[in-house]
Order: structure tokens, then sequence, then C-alpha cells
């Protein structure tokens, strides 16, 4: 029998109520570029986030994608890489975004999370920390 390598994620789809908002948040408010054309009006939108498409999905009804680890602390859908993290904290911040607090994990490096227009929970880490010099 093969044996199944799986080499990467392809895509990772989110369910939104209003396309045209969700796409100024993650294209614009997060810069995350367009895989294919969009336009309003259209059911989908396509990013691209490192190779990795992620679907924006108009749909009718949107699931509340949020969950509570064993500890009683709530848990991301998504978690993306920036540069800068504390630029992009305090420039999210400064706009008036629903964020949380940043933190900082010795074994894991800064991050904090937000919700999109949907409430959707995401979160943003700053990459692995490097070695103080």
């Amino acid at each position: 029998m093969m044996a199944i390598k799986i080499k990467n994620y392809a895509v990772v789809s989110l369910p939104v109520r209003d396309l045209e908002v969700s796409v100024r948040w993650y294209n614009e408010g997060l810069g995350i570029p367009f895989t294919f054309e969009y336009s309003p009006g259209d059911q989908e939108a396509w990013l691209n986030v490192g190779g990795v498409g992620l679907g924006l999905i108009r749909c009718p009804e949107v699931p509340k994608l949020d969950f509570t680890n064993s500890s009683g602390e709530h848990q991301p859908i998504i978690s993306l890489e920036v540069d800068n993290i504390h630029e992009v904290y305090e420039e999210l911040k400064k706009k008036g975004n629903d964020i949380g607090e940043m933190v900082y994990k010795p074994q894991g490096g800064y991050g904090f999370t937000f919700r999109d227009p949907d409430g959707h929970m995401g979160h943003l880490w700053g990459g692995w920390p490097k070695e103080e010099s």
C-alpha cells in the first residue's frame, strides 16, 4: 500500500457574512494579497498567505468558530506570522480593531489575538524568538 504524505496546507477557508467587509479586513487591514482577481459581488475571495490559500466564503449563516482549551483559554482558529509584531500591534490597536493583549512566551516569542469582522478569533505571531545578543 502506498504511504500517504501530506506536503502542505493548500487552503484554509473561513465563512463570512459580509465578504466586502472581510476582504477589507484581511486584504487592506492585514495586507494579505489576492491569489485570484476579486470583484465586489463575488461569492468568494481568495487570498495568498505564503503560498497557502485563504478562502473567504460568503455564507448566509456563519458558525461561531471559537473554542476553549481544557484550561479555559480561548484558542485562535488560525495563526499568521508577521514581521515587526510590535508595530503591527500598535497599528491595529490605533485603528480600533478588536485585539487582545501582546503576550510573550519564552519558547514561542510575541503574539496577540484578534477578532475579525465575523468574530473568528485569529492570532498574529512575530516569529521564533531571536537569541538575545
